[in-house]
């Protein structure tokens, strides 16, 4: 009681003081105080603790009307030295308009970033400068924002070009821009000076202070009373349902209250849950901590006295303030940016702006929102203080990620989130990098907050405990810092910066070390692995890294110097982790076909292997851009080739994909889902590129450097196919060694997948640097392939090719090169179709082919050439190696299977084609190139064996082989035409007759090939029409009555005689009615199926009844009264509708037939409507004619489609005839004094039911005009061609019951056009005893219990229909590849699709 009369004096008492309080005479007084600080804050320890919380329910309204009159108002009369209005109107007038927009973007808000012209991803403008600039006719992507970010219009080095929008166009008159302070005069800023250092420095104080019963010196209130808050604090580990539950045990409320403190506290970090005395409170507080322990750890709760949680509730609103007076002009901008940077008496990082940083953590999410916000319209929008508020971030990095580490709060809500604002410019983070070593930073502290290892150094996840896979998630933002540091290549290197680039790729190598051999695995034998070891957060560092890799290679291209250093660096890196890799390997020599090689004994499925390899996938990754840069040939005495070991660079790639063989083989079932697991993101598109793709260019690069015999041999060794193929009689040693079918299976498939990876090792050359081409040719035979699968939607093809950093594929450049597109229709997306002429590009054996994709590529293009690439001296050295082609020589003899003989087939193929490339490119310089001479000579082991070509021309003709003949057939022309052209040009170098001649006879010999082929097609294709024809005529003689009877019921004379000349008596059109028309005639017998006694039934006029099930609900799509409550639904019955038809009824059937009588049996009871007798009135006569008339035409459609009776010929004209047609057509008198004599008994209760109800008298006698047909149906609303008009309106939408907080979720009714906060407990409605949201709730109102609506930050559409059921569907809005973006996550632009939005409403009124 003594509370709520405290809040009832306190108004009163302020009023009296407001009336005496002269904000002029207390500015003046100020302006004459010698301790203008003191004099501040006796002002506020007097008035605050008056305004604010003064009871258990604080009251916004009082607080924000005397808030400025009593506190703000004098600071503003200070500051300006005469009437706020006048002075900071002057100062607006003559600021100087910012080329920077700097608008601060609301959650929700639509943002535009140019695909083209963004210097990179972070770079956006709002929705005004977008329409004002020239990127609205660019390739743009449109995202919503999650708050926090501003527009970056007018920021030079955000956009390649296009950096201004027609407002923000800087005047060309204005040289160089002007200091603002130098327009304001020195007494003005000392007092904005003296004003902010006060204000600033006491909301700091506050918002940083611990003490929950005390206050700083100067603030302590004149009168101290024992009040007190229980204050919760928000955090990210319990749920809504435990909070909810623990408040309402704890202060005793009602679940509603219990939910409205529970959504307080989520938005705004905190909340008041209690007041009283300190014991009052100090009770819940103990019940909230007790109730919230036992799992986790408690909620964070606080009893604080009311005049510190008032002096924090004004410090909030006094940074607000600060930040509304800067944007007056950039004058008071800069001295706010001076103050706040200011140091302090305790030296470095003691400023205001260093004091907030580092005590974030402690802050709850309210006061870190409004700081955050004021630091981005004032440090983040100088570019002179921006730089140095940079370099302060830079130095509390390490702590401040630290902080952030262990704090519960999403990474929105930290300081550590406005790193974005300068590390991604690009100027910002160079200087960064060379003044205060940014990048190694970084890196450092990242490693610093995963400590766990193994005794090797390797980072070690298995063991994680809950805490540590909390603190990884969270270390993970350390890597997009990184990221945006690494975003913009720079174009000019100084010696400071390759110093500091280079010790930052020192401790990435640190890093990456840390990774090498990471999560090894070993084979199980004969018992299945017990648990699934951990692999996911191996594989999700690596894909994080993924991006950060690639731009450390990037940053080494552009700079010799630098690349040759970091090759160096890198080298002995993986030479220092591979002393490390020992595991007892024992160095054995194999002998091979003359040629010997020393190496290690290394089994894959005996000794431990990891697919983690980052180091040798850099080290890949710099050797292909030692050769695209050509830095390689230019300073090879740089380089430290002499250090290069080719069997050391190959050896862990080269496991890694052998394990991946043995995996397909099958050899490691008994490991479990996880190295399943791993395989494939080892070949996903999001790994694939720093992965499986380094590891074979480092085969290549080691094939290239080393003799290709010695790299054949030791690849057989590590595929442990070595021991097969060595021996002189191979043949009986595979056939003893593989008499076990698994085995043999096991055996197969290595030797399948070895020579998949010799075919990709010496085919797959379309990488810059192992192929001369470039990126755009990558993805361009990329899309081809994905296109020879089959067509595919524009975000299929974009989720097959990996992106930059840029979230960029590079697709849009080359997709209309190799593909056409067709544009989708009502349903289904657009789809791009492949160029006939790319076929020819087509390889079965693409490498980025799984074998899924593999075999339905070969099924859709098994007709199309083989795509040959370019090729590098090293590896193409590989033809002409006798190991190879021993290889090929066992298998085609002893197992023709398909798959193996068709490799072999391939790189024969593949060969040749090499060579006939080589002897066009290299025609007058080397012939060395002669793989045709090497398949030509015998075998050298085992000794007599026959040449490859010779048993090529052995098996031609084999029945086995039949299917792989053409192709054995095209290499041995492919022979022929190679040595015809070695012959031609060693005799006449000068003429090419012969060779012409040569070619001439091939053609024709094909061309005739070809027209054998098309004969024999022809007369097959003959053959098997006249069989075809002979059993129809033999099937048609015996049915023949029933085809008789067929016959002429498709008769189109017949037809048109029934059409126009129905079987009644006086041939009259009737549709209802004994009289009915009837298709057929009398002859024609219709059967049906009673669903409940199963007994089949004719449809005559003399049979039993039949009758259809109808389900009855309400429905609003005619309704015009949406206001009208909904019904009870215990005593609202739908069959009747009230006049205004508010709630309409819709009748829908499922078509399925009954007997009258079982449908009756089946029901309990039927209920029955008395009817009353009372006698007609004449004078309605013509009333009721002409009210009548819109029901006969509805009648007359319902009977024309239930029945099917044609409608007559008077339908198609309107004229007068209508009603006697009408009539005629219902089988009604057209005089209606006939059918109501004719039907006395009938209609007389019926009108005089109607005439005396109490709802029709009252229609009759109100003055609201009356229902009228025919109704008009309605619509759903009309939506705006752009849908980010649809999310900007979206984004100003507040939540009706938060105070004005942001919903999170805004709904749009289409229906009636209503903006819904939905999915969110603070909208939820009671209804019929039980919580809903705001959708449903809503659509009780609207639709009858039936909804449809489209959220709009998620571009959905929900359809709902009564408290539980629902679901989703596709938007109306395509992009321009003609496909919906639900969830708004690729960001093309979208526009209205009408065609689909027309289905949309059709669907809706089905279902309403």
């Amino acid at each position: 009681m003594a509370a709520a009369e405290t809040d009832r004096e306190a108004p009163s008492a302020l009023c009296s003081e407001f009336l005496q309080f002269s904000a002029k005479d207390t500015a003046a007084k100020w302006l004459q105080a010698s301790n203008l600080p003191k004099e501040v804050y006796q002002h506020l320890a007097c008035y605050v603790p008056k305004i604010y919380c003064l009871g258990p329910n604080l009251n916004p309204q009082n607080e924000d009307l005397l808030a400025p009159l009593l506190l703000q108002s004098p600071l503003e009369w200070y500051l300006c030295g005469e009437e706020p209005s006048v002075g900071l109107a002057k100062l607006e007038q003559n600021n100087q308009p910012s080329q920077l927009c700097g608008h601060v973007f609301k959650v929700g808000e639509p943002t535009y970033s140019c695909r083209e012209c963004a210097a990179d991803p972070t770079c956006v403008l709002c929705m005004q400068c977008f329409l004002g600039s020239v990127h609205k006719e660019h390739r743009y992507r449109m995202t919503t924002s999650g708050g926090g970010g501003f527009c970056d219009c007018g920021d030079t080095e955000a956009w390649k070009k296009g950096p201004y929008c027609q407002k923000h166009e800087p005047n060309i008159s204005d040289s160089s821009q002007k200091d603002p302070l130098a327009n304001m005069s020195e007494e003005m800023i000392a007092r904005t000076h003296n004003v902010f250092s006060i204000i600033l420095k006491y909301a700091v104080d506050m918002l940083t202070w611990d003490k929950e019963d005390e206050l700083p010196e100067g603030l302590e209130p004149p009168l101290r009373g024992d009040t007190y808050y229980c204050m919760l604090f928000n955090d990210e580990v319990h749920t809504y349902e435990q909070v909810i539950y623990t408040l309402q045990k704890a202060v005793s409320c009602t679940q509603k209250e219990a939910v409205s403190f529970a959504t307080i506290v989520d938005r705004d970090g905190r909340k008041s849950v209690r007041f009283g005395d300190f014991q009052f409170c100090e009770q819940a507080k103990s019940v909230i901590v007790r109730n919230t322990s036992r799992q986790t750890k408690p909620l964070r709760v606080e009893v604080m006295h009311s005049s510190v949680v008032a002096h924090q509730c004004f410090a909030l609103k006094a940074l607000t303030w600060l930040g509304q007076i800067i944007r007056c002009s950039d004058a008071l901008r800069r001295i706010l940016c001076q103050v706040g940077l200011q140091r302090g008496p305790e030296g470095e990082n003691s400023s205001l702006v260093d004091t907030l940083m580092l005590c974030d953590s402690k802050m709850w999410k309210g006061a870190r929102n409004v700081y955050h916000q004021l630091f981005m319209s004032s440090l983040l929008m100088d570019s002179k203080y921006k730089k140095l508020f940079a370099i302060q971030f830079a130095k509390n990095y390490e702590c401040l990620q630290s902080d952030y580490v262990k704090d519960d709060h999403d990474r929105e809500f930290s300081v550590t989130d406005l790193s974005v604002q300068m590390f991604a410019v690009p100027s910002l983070a160079r200087m960064l990098i060379t003044e205060e070593n940014l990048m190694t930073t970084i890196i450092r502290t990242f490693m610093d907050h995963l400590r766990h290892r193994d005794l090797q150094g390797h980072f070690q996840f298995e063991r994680y405990t809950a805490q540590q896979a909390f603190k990884f998630r969270r270390v993970q933002s350390l890597i997009g810092d990184l990221k945006y540091v690494l975003m913009s290549r720079p174009t000019e290197w100084t010696d400071q910066l390759r110093e500091k680039y280079l010790e930052g790729f020192d401790a990435f190598l640190e890093l990456l070390k840390c990774m090498q051999g990471m999560d090894p695995v070993v084979r199980q034998v004969g018992q299945h692995i017990e648990m699934e070891p951990e692999w996911e957060a191996a594989f999700t560092l690596q894909m994080k890294l993924t991006h950060i890799i690639s731009m450390m290679q990037e940053w080494c291209a552009s700079d010799e110097r630098v690349l040759i250093e970091a090759y160096k660096k890198c080298l002995s890196a993986l030479t220092h982790c591979h002393s490390g890799f020992t595991d007892g390997e024992q160095p054995i020599t194999l002998c091979m076909c003359g040629h010997s090689v020393d190496t290690i004994r290394y089994c894959v499925s005996q000794e431990k292997v990891s697919i983690h390899l980052p180091v040798s996938r850099l080290l890949a990754g710099l050797h292909a851009l030692l050769s695209k840069t050509e830095v390689a040939y230019r300073f090879p005495e740089q380089l430290p080739l002499s250090e290069l070991s080719p069997p050391m660079l190959i050896e862990h790639p080269l496991r890694c994909l052998i394990l991946c063989a043995q995996v397909h083989a099958g050899m490691w079932r008994r490991n479990g889902f996880s190295l399943v697991n791993q395989i494939y993101y080892y070949h996903n598109v999001k790994c694939r590129v720093e992965m499986f793709d380094q590891d074979l260019i480092m085969l290549q690069a080691g094939a290239s450097m080393m003799d290709p015999n010695h790299f054949l041999m030791i690849m057989l060794s590590r595929f442990e196919l070595y021991h097969i193929f060595s021996s002189a009689d191979c043949r009986k040693r595979y056939s003893r060694e593989n008499a076990n079918k698994d085995v043999l299976q096991q055996n197969n498939t290595l030797i399948e997948e070895m020579l998949h990876l010799v075919i990709m090792t010496v085919g797959e050359r379309y990488t810059a640097g192992v192929g001369q081409v470039e990126s755009s040719d990558e993805t361009r035979r990329e899309i081809v392939h994905q296109l020879c699968i089959r067509p595919m939607a524009h975000s299929e093809l974009v989720k097959a090719l990996p992106e930059n950093e840029n979230k960029e594929t590079g697709m849009e450049r080359v997709i209309d090169s190799v593909s056409l597109f067709k544009k989708p229709g009502v349903t289904g997306r657009g789809l791009y179709k492949l160029r006939p002429e790319c076929a020819k590009m087509f390889n079965l054996y693409f490498y980025h082919y799984s074998r899924a994709d593999q075999s339905k590529a070969e099924e859709a293009q098994r007709r199309i050439k083989r795509q040959n690439g370019e090729d590098s001296d090293g590896v193409k050295r590989l033809w002409r190696q006798p190991v190879i082609l021993d290889m090929f020589l066992p298998h085609t003899q002893v197992r023709a299977q398909y798959e193996l003989v068709l490799q072999v087939l391939h790189l024969i193929g593949m060969g040749l084609v090499e060579e006939q490339q080589h002897l066009i490119s290299s025609a007058d310089d080397d012939t060395n190139f002669n793989f045709t001479l090497k398949i030509s000579r015998p075998g050298e082991a085992p000794a007599n064996t026959p040449s490859i070509l010779a048993l090529l021309e052995t098996l031609q003709n084999a029945p086995h082989l039949e299917v792989h003949k053409d192709m054995i057939r095209w290499i041995l022309k492919t022979v022929a035409n190679i040595k015809t052209t070695r012959v031609c040009t060693a005799s006449a170098p000068p003429s090419d007759s012969s060779g012409h001649s040569q070619e001439e006879m091939v053609r024709d010999k094909d061309k005739a090939e070809r027209k054998r082929k098309a004969e024999m097609a022809r007369l097959r294709r003959e053959k098997i029409m006249a069989q075809m024809s002979e059993m129809q005529r033999h099937f048609i003689n015996e049915n023949k009555e029933l085809f008789q009877q067929s016959l002429e019921e498709l008769d189109p004379s017949t037809s048109s005689t029934l059409e126009h000349s129905p079987s009644s008596c006086d041939s009259t059109l009737v549709c209802v009615g004994p009289r009915r028309w009837r298709a057929g005639g009398s002859e024609r017998r219709q059967m049906v199926t009673c669903i409940l006694c199963q007994e089949e039934q004719e449809i005559r006029t003399d049979g039993k009844a039949m009758v259809l099930a109808a389900f009855v609900q309400r429905s609003t799509v005619m309704s015009k009264n949406r206001k009208r409550p909904p019904h009870n639904p215990d005593k609202y019955d739908p069959l009747f509708m009230h006049p205004d038809l508010s709630f309409g009824t819709h009748t829908g059937s499922c078509g399925h037939i009954m007997h009258s009588h079982c449908w009756q049996r089946s029901e309990s009871c039927m209920r029955f409507s008395g009817l009353h007798e009372v006698s007609s009135g004449w004078h309605l006569w013509h009333c009721v004619k002409a009210g009548i008339l819109p029901y006969l035409r509805a009648a007359a459609l319902f009977f024309h489609y239930l029945n099917g009776a044609p409608a007559p010929p008077e339908f198609h004209t309107l004229g007068a005839g209508e009603w006697e047609a009408l009539c005629g057509y219902l089988c009604l008198p057209s005089n209606l004094l006939q059918l109501y004599y004719n039907n006395q008994e009938l209609m007389e209760p019926l009108l005089h039911g109607w005439c005396s109800h109490p709802g029709v008298l009252q229609g009759l006698q109100s003055g609201v005009a009356l229902i009228r047909f025919p109704r008009e149906s309605n619509h759903i609303i009309e939506l705006p061609g752009d849908y980010s008009a649809l999310i900007n309106q979206a984004s100003s939408f507040t939540c009706p019951k938060s105070g004005g907080d942001k919903s999170r979720a805004p709904t749009l009714c289409l229906v009636c056009g209503a903006m819904l906060c939905s999915q969110s407990y603070c909208c939820q409605t009671e209804l019929e005893g039980e919580d809903v949201g705001a959708c449903t709730a809503h659509t009780f109102a609207c639709g009858a219990g039936v909804g449809i609506f489209l959220r709009v930050r998620e571009s959905q559409v929900l359809f709902l229909a009564g408290k539980s059921k629902g679901c989703f569907y596709a938007p109306p809005y395509l992009d321009d590849y003609g496909e919906t973006d639900q969830g708004l996550r690729r960001g093309n632009p979208l526009h209205l699709c009408q065609e689909r939005y027309r289905k949309v409403q059709k669907l809706w009124r089905v279902v309403s």
